[in-house]
């Protein structure tokens, strides 16, 4: 499947997180074993980080494929459009939901439990969908935006320190 997205004259990168099979990919989209790969760790059954610096490698029939080392965190920034074409069937069902503003938790007339219930869509998938509008949400925030929310966390934390030292002063 991922061979007719690459093409003579495209370049493709590869992104993910330590251990996900990246490298595994390319040895099988080359048909050959010039990556190194790591083990499966039998304590939680993931994948182990290997590749250390990144790589270029041209396919057999064209493209090339650019190998990155696994990073801890990728951030995605504006990008609520791409997430929901990607979940287009959760968003297709959102649209006969009851309320406008349905979280697709708890509501009733929710049409994405109903699909979840009847087996027509996985809990997983929604759970996905769920994190990444969130974490979108997350990084699209202003640099402003996330200094007032730090602080008023911060005033928060303060706040109940304080509290909490009046409550044990008591005793």
């Amino acid at each position: 499947v991922l061979r007719s997205w690459i093409r003579s004259g495209q370049t493709v990168a590869l992104l993910g997180s330590s251990g996900v099979g990246k490298s595994t990919i390319i040895n099988g989209l080359k048909g050959s074993l010039d990556q190194e790969t790591g083990a499966i760790r039998e304590s939680d059954s993931k994948g182990r980080h290997t590749t250390t610096s990144r790589s270029l490698h041209c396919l057999p029939g064209g493209g090339l494929l650019l190998d990155n080392p696994g990073m801890r965190e990728l951030q995605i920034v504006d990008s609520e459009e791409g997430i929901k074409a990607t979940f287009s069937d959760i968003d297709a069902l959102a649209k006969r939901c009851r309320f406008r503003d349905c979280q697709h938790t708890t509501e009733p007339g929710c049409a994405v439990v109903a699909a979840i219930n009847s087996g027509r869509l996985e809990q997983r998938r929604l759970d996905n969908y769920h994190s990444l509008l969130s974490e979108e949400a997350r990084n699209s925030q202003s640099l402003a935006e996330q200094r007032h929310s730090d602080r008023a966390l911060g005033r928060f934390y303060k706040t109940a320190l304080k509290t909490s030292r009046q409550f044990k002063s008591r005793d």
